[in-house]
């Protein structure tokens, strides 16, 4: 059957087999010519329009040859032939030496991939004709040619290749052997009889045996055209060899051969480029294919992607000729990378003729393939020499090489950070050791996962700027959403984010400018005497949410990569690490953060609170073997002909990317690294590279750099160093500074020294940066400096939001300078004010760390009379700078601040704000009883006194006054305007809090006081506080309905008096009251609502007294014990992490109960600190004694309960003057143990106990019968079986247990 005698179809593993010639002209004939000639760098329209079959075959014939549906598969044939001969040299087997090796290979051809139609049958004859003329070589190596079955001979030579040598057919793991390799569609094989025996000698020349795979590989990518012709003489070697005769000596051989042949030149001149490119005119890489011909008939026919001219190539052929020509190669366009791989094997066969790029061993050969296959655009693409020529090597920095074990290390850990794990990787290591080209790689591994990768960077002369990079790559995120394919995200997430943060949402439009677009509706204006406990922690607050609400948004998970962290602010250091602790297992956010940062720089700010579980990975230099990959990756070389270069750069750079990439740039400048034209490759002059001198770090190796280049190049480099890593030229031209510089910065552009993307110039390294800035000597930046500051000053005008970045880029100039830099007394003015301005928008902006660096940098400008020639500006100053330190926690500074304006302010007004600072530093110290005097003494100098002798009396006088005021009045009230009278109330809310922990009874004089200069002189943000305790403290007394109605009113007042800034604290309180009237299921979420309030408003006290009392709630609820119990392990982190020790040690009581009730029976593990507190603080004491109690009574441990209970009630309840569910909690609890002990010790006094828990809980019920009534009636079961009254008992058990079910409490 016509077919069958050069084609088998093997269907165990699904391939095709075919003699490689066959295969050749088969897989020429399977190019779609049509589909290349309508690309434009195949067009050959004019004279032979664009039907392929009306071409001359030889063009034909090249552009199919050049074709990657050709050149690709022929690739892969060539590797496996020198795959196989490298495996079996490992067993110590080699094929015979012989130029007709191309004669016994059978090519494998996946079915799935698609087979080679069959060629014309006369073809087909030719090829079998021409494979039974080597039938004596064959019977020379001891295959039977009688075997062959005469015509069926190429059959059974691709059986024998099928089977093994035992008759046995071969394995598909054996013949997939390739498949593993990477050449799953097609591969080849020499006939099995071609390695029947071991080497004997014959086989041992590897010089040779290359030079045999090269003439394979002439046929290869000739398209089957036998290059014995051209060089009969090497063949001759060839044979000799084999015979082990010779009758021509060798030199003889060698004289011969290089007759007419010149070996591959190397220029030791320096390129004269001119000269080159004149003969390259009309040059581009759309033309392909070289004229054929050798003239100009066909000029419209597709040409070699560099060579136009015929003069072009006859240059070529006579520079790259070999000892085996390939010019004939070149001729038909194929890539010049694979021309010389022949042409470095055929030169194999004389030791005279080959040159340093010959091959040296066939594992070399079987690398460049590989190289070649994998990465062909590198190894395989002609190079475009024109732009080389220009442009030089400046490419290369921005790919990562030798990083994939560091690169696994940071997806693992994303993976992790998915499923709950702590996110957190840093990456440390010395300047330039492609740290953050290793984050960018990971950027594209998270985006092509569908994740939301975020970067920014700090700035060492950007540090004044509030939230610096992390608020910039927020912003630009939004500005993302601003795009009109993104209409339907920006809608939902505007949406999302005013029902979370509602009014606070200003907070974050302050540092993310865009968000306030996406928003859309008017925002609420900030009320600038707001009293913020910690500001930096509600933005904190606001950021997790807004990364949560876009993370769940987008359905994706947000990786956050912040490059030179040893410049970070530490108002963004700590952002980022409520962000970790936020994106926890019960957290909706995926969150997951990459910080890169200098090796020697390690110190950064925020170090010590970044949560712990982080992984770490330290980049050191490469090694000799990796830079030499990054060096023929980049000159597009095999490795094995760079190895020379790269181990000399290696000993001068010791393998750092930065100083290998500069160095190299410097090479290819000077003339040592070059583009060759006539080799088309890259050039180098060994010696004297070897020779350069150069300096060990790479920091004085820029520096030498830019001391080559023009002084104006220079200037403007350092100019635009000193604003910072980046600057947009916009900025330089509406900033009045020198507008040369950008022509100039485009010198530096050229040069590879700045990068300019968009309208943005930026340093290609900030190495590079601090170079540029350091040409200039200290005391001399200084001067200018601070003269750019004064400059930029003037522009300050009009709308503030719009120059804010102007402001912040001035003051930093100002403050960069410094106060010696002043030669002006008036200048002295203009940088304080300009540092006032400057620290009170940064406020705006919710970080007061930074806020405070510009009040201390405004007082440290301010000359010596300051606080009689600017008296205002000093107030202004260093009160807000007191008000900044104590909101850092920088009590030290806050003293010193408080000192001198009680000393030199001029008025008792001017000196209120200060002392209330004191007071607060007092209160969060747990200093109460000296906050609660001090704040009584100012409130006395201002004539309001707060104390009382008789509370009835206080109680009707405040009844009285509400009485004349209706709630919707009261709701509707002005607000209250008098500063004095708005201090006054600041001062009242501190002693609120405190006096109710130690002195309960005074509460109710305080909230009087609140509510009377409400009523009085207009509503402030404390007001809703005095309306909350008043209505806690009735219902403490009994009167719960009437206590009800003013924690409501308290509530809605929330909403009234323009900030929200002690909503957590008035949530808590009123929810504790509402919890007695309404379900308690419906209490669980006030306390989350109160957490969000109090974190949004950066009180973390209330925040965590929130949660605390969820806690409580929950497990009264009867909710789910593990749900709790997770809710409880979070709480005591929240409360570690702001060191608020009081209500961790609390939270771990709680935690010890669950553990012992779910079974795991986990003690906590008290600190030194917290073991104080539980000794010394009778509150937390009691509630110490109440958990282990109820455990022992759970557990039924009579005596430990006896023990704890009797310590408990030891203890009189005098911390707390308002309404707690903690007092029903109690009380239900000590009844139960009340009665059981009563049973058992018959003592009159457990009855009393009992029977005092009772009633309590009766009248609870009476307000709220869902929380009370079933455990009321549980408490009348327990008092009727003490008294042996079972029938009575178990009629309230039933009760009790109806109540339950009906009311859904557990």
């Amino acid at each position: 059957m016509e077919g069958e005698l050069f084609t088998t179809k093997m269907s165990s593993n699904s391939k095709e087999t075919i003699i490689l010639s066959d295969w050749i002209h088969r897989a020429l004939a399977e190019v779609d010519l049509s589909a290349l000639a309508g690309k434009k760098r195949y067009a050959s329209s004019k004279t032979y329009g664009t039907d392929p079959s009306q071409w001359p075959s030889t063009i034909r014939n090249s552009m199919a040859l050049c074709s990657d549906d050709y050149l690709m598969p022929a690739l892969r044939v060539a590797y496996s032939l020198a795959n196989q001969i490298c495996k079996e040299g490992e067993t110590g087997k080699s094929p015979p030496l012989s130029v007709d090796w191309v004669d016994n290979i059978v090519v494998y051809i996946n079915d799935r991939v698609g087979r080679v139609s069959m060629c014309d049958s006369d073809r087909r004859d030719s090829d079998r004709r021409g494979s039974l003329d080597s039938l004596a070589f064959l019977d020379s190596l001891g295959f039977d040619p009688s075997d062959a079955g005469g015509d069926n001979f190429a059959d059974n030579l691709i059986e024998s290749i099928i089977h093994d040598h035992d008759g046995k057919k071969k394995e598909n793991n054996e013949s997939d052997q390739c498949i593993e390799e990477g050449c799953d569609s097609i591969r080849a094989e020499f006939a099995p009889f071609m390695f029947n025996t071991n080497d004997d000698g014959l086989g041992r020349d590897a010089m040779q045996c290359i030079h045999c795979l090269g003439v394979v590989f002439y046929v290869l990518f000739s398209g089957g055209e036998r290059p014995a012709a051209h060089f009969p003489a090497a063949t001759q070697v060839v044979e000799q060899k084999i015979s082990g005769k010779s009758d021509t000596e060798p030199d003889k051989i060698s004289q011969d051969l290089s007759k007419d042949l010149d070996p591959l030149p190397f220029d030791q001149a320096p390129i004269d480029l001119a000269g080159e490119l004149s003969i390259l005119d009309s040059v581009g890489d759309d033309e392909y294919v070289h004229d054929l011909l050798g003239d100009n008939k066909f000029d419209d026919a597709p040409r070699h992607p560099n060579l136009n001219k015929k003069h072009a190539s006859q240059q070529i052929r006579n520079s790259n000729k070999s000892s085996v020509p390939v010019e004939s190669l070149r001729e038909k366009g194929l890539p010049n990378p694979l021309c010389d791989l022949v042409s470095n094997m055929l030169d194999c066969t004389n030791a005279t003729l080959s040159g340093e790029d010959s091959y040296q061993s066939m594992s070399d050969v079987r690398s460049d393939l590989r190289l070649m296959l994998d990465n062909p655009n590198t190894f395989l693409r002609d190079l475009d020499m024109t732009k080389l020529s220009t442009t030089g090597a400046q490419f290369i920095e921005k790919t990562m090489f030798g990083r994939n074990v560091e690169l696994s290390t940071i997806k693992d850990a994303y993976r992790r950070s998915l499923s709950g794990e702590c996110g957190l990787v840093t990456i440390s290591g010395t300047s330039g050791t492609g740290k953050s080209l290793l984050a960018n790689e990971f950027g594209k591994f998270v985006s092509a996962g569908g994740g939301i990768f975020l970067s920014g960077k700090f700035d060492q002369l950007q540090q004044g700027k509030p939230f610096s990079a992390l608020a910039s790559t927020f912003d630009q995120y939004c500005g993302i959403l601003l795009h009109e394919d993104m209409v339907s995200t920006k809608k939902e997430v505007a949406f999302q984010l005013r029902s979370i943060l509602g009014k606070e949402s200003y907070h974050l439009t302050k540092i993310i400018p865009n968000l306030a677009t996406i928003l859309g509706s008017e925002l609420p204006v900030l009320n600038n005497s707001e009293d913020c406990i910690n500001a930096q922690k509600r933005v904190q607050y606001l950021l997790c949410q807004f990364v949560e609400v876009i993370s769940s948004t987008s359905s994706a998970p947000i990786a956050l990569f912040l490059d030179d962290l040893q410049w970070a602010d530490a108002a963004s250091i700590a952002a980022v690490n409520q962000l970790l602790f936020a994106a926890g297992p019960l957290s909706r956010m995926n969150f997951f953060f990459l910080g890169c940062a200098r090796e020697t720089d390690l110190q950064w700010p925020g170090v010590d609170i970044l949560v712990a579980g982080g992984i770490e990975i330290k980049l050191d230099c490469m090694d000799e073997h990796t830079l030499n990959a990054m060096v023929s990756e980049t000159l597009c070389l095999s490795p094995r002909l760079t190895r020379n270069l790269s181990n000399v750069i290696y000993h001068k750079t010791k393998g750092n990317p930065l100083f290998v990439s500069r160095l190299m740039c410097s090479l290819n400048k000077e003339g040592l690294l070059r583009p060759s034209l006539s080799r088309r490759r890259w050039e180098w002059d060994i010696k004297k590279i070897r020779s350069r001198k150069l300096p060990d770090d790479v920091a004085i190796f820029l520096t030498d750099s830019l001391g080559e280049l023009p002084d104006n190049v220079q200037w403007s480099l350092f100019i635009l160093s000193c604003f910072g890593a980046s600057s947009k030229s916009a900025f330089v031209e509406s900033q009045g500074l020198d507008r040369s510089i950008l022509e100039n910065l485009e010198i530096a552009v050229a040069e590879g020294l700045v990068d300019k993307i968009d309208d943005q110039y930026r340093f290609a390294h900030d190495r590079i940066q601090e170079a540029a800035y350091n040409t200039i000597p200290a005391h001399r930046r200084s001067i200018i400096h601070f003269k750019y500051g004064l400059e930029l000053s003037s522009l300050l005008i009009g709308d503030e939001d719009t120059s804010a970045s102007v402001l912040f880029t001035a003051v930093n100039q100002l403050n960069l300078g410094g106060p010696p830099a002043v030669h002006d007394e008036s200048h002295n003015f203009t940088a304080a004010r300009l540092n006032l301005r400057a620290g009170k928008k940064a406020m705006e902006m919710s970080d007061y760390e930074t806020a405070y660096s510009y009040f201390d940098s405004g007082i440290s400008f301010l000359r010596k009379k300051h606080w009689q020639e600017h008296y205002t500006l000093s107030v202004e100053l260093f009160t807000l700078a007191a008000k900044c330190a104590l909101t850092n926690g920088n009590h030290t500074s806050l003293k010193l601040l408080i000192a001198e304006v009680v000393v030199k302010a001029h008025f008792f007004e001017d000196k209120l704000d200060v002392l209330y600072f004191e007071t607060c530093a007092l209160t969060y110290s747990y200093r109460l009883a000296e906050s609660i005097e001090k704040g009584l003494d100012i409130l006395s100098k201002l004539g309001i006194e707060v104390q009382g002798t008789n509370v009835e009396v206080r109680v009707q006088e405040t009844k009285d006054l509400l009485s004349t005021h209706t709630d919707d009045e009261i709701l509707n009230s002005k607000q209250m305007i008098d500063p004095t009278m708005i201090i006054a109330m600041k001062f009242l809310g501190k002693l609120e809090a405190g006096m109710t922990q130690l002195m309960p009874k005074s509460v109710l004089y305080v909230a009087f006081k609140i509510i009377e200069l409400s009523l009085t002189h207009g509503m402030s943000p404390v007001s809703p506080i005095g309306f909350a305790y008043y209505g806690s403290y009735l219902a403490k007394q009994g009167n719960i309905n009437e206590g009800y109605h003013y924690v409501k009113l308290a509530l809605s007042l929330l909403d009234k008096v323009g900030s929200r800034e002690n909503a957590g604290e008035v949530i808590l309180v009123c929810t504790q009251v509402k919890s007695y009237v309404e379900p308690l299921q419906a209490a669980l979420e006030y306390h989350r609502e109160g957490y969000s309030a109090a974190m949004a408003s950066g009180d973390n006290t209330q925040a965590v007294i929130n949660m605390l009392a969820l806690n409580a709630s929950s497990f009264f609820a009867g909710a789910n014990l593990q749900r709790i119990q997770e809710q409880c392990d979070n709480n005591i982190q929240i409360c570690e992490e702001r060191k608020q020790l009081i209500f961790m040690v609390q939270a771990q009581q709680v935690q010890r109960t669950l553990s012992k009730l779910i079974g795991t029976g986990e003690e906590p593990k008290y600190s030194s600190e917290g073991r104080d507190i539980l000794a010394s603080n009778s509150s937390v004491l009691r509630s110490y004694l109440y958990q282990t109690a109820y455990v022992s009574f759970i557990f039924r441990s009579y005596d430990d309960t006896i023990e704890n209970i009797e310590k408990y009630f030891a203890l009189q309840e005098t911390t707390w003057g308002i309404l707690l569910l903690a007092h029903a909690v109690h009380a239900f609890h000590t009844g139960l143990i009340s009665f059981w002990v009563a049973r058992k010790s018959k003592e009159q006094r457990w009855y009393q106990r009992g029977n005092q828990s009772k009633l309590a809980l009766r009248k609870w019920a009476e307000s709220s019968q869902w929380t009370f009534e079933n455990k009321w009636y549980l408490l009348e079961a327990e008092e009727s079986f003490c008294k042996n009254d079972v029938e009575t008992a178990k009629t309230y058990y039933e009760k009790a247990i109806t109540s339950a079910k009906h009311h859904k409490v557990r």
